[in-house]
């Protein structure tokens, strides 16, 4: 990018993200590509681009100022994700969760 001419016609980047290209890359592996790559766009876009569940979005807007994009989209607008035992289950042994019972 640095030796590029001044009269280039696309801008110079401020961030750039690499990624492997090979035929046999497994694109959908979450810590070798999915995980860098979502870093890398909240890092641009300067948000958080978790999905979360409604419970922390109801946590989040009461104590941040600004809700990330899934709250926004899901809980704010009243469409999230449905709740049921074995959500809420999974979602305490995984730690995302306290469990209350």
């Amino acid at each position: 990018m640095r030796f590029r001419p001044p009269d280039w016609p696309l801008p110079r980047p401020n961030a750039i993200h690499h990624i492997v290209e090979d035929f046999l890359t497994d694109w959908t592996a979450p810590n070798a590509h999915i995980l860098p790559l979502r870093r890398f766009l909240e890092n641009c876009l300067s948000t958080d681009l978790r999905n979360f569940f409604a419970e922390s979005c109801f946590l989040f807007a009461f104590t941040h100022q600004k809700l990330p994009p899934s709250c926004q989209q899901g809980y704010v607008r009243m469409q999230g994700l449905v709740g049921s035992q074995e959500l809420r289950r999974n979602a305490v042994q995984a730690g995302l969760l306290q469990d209350y019972t």
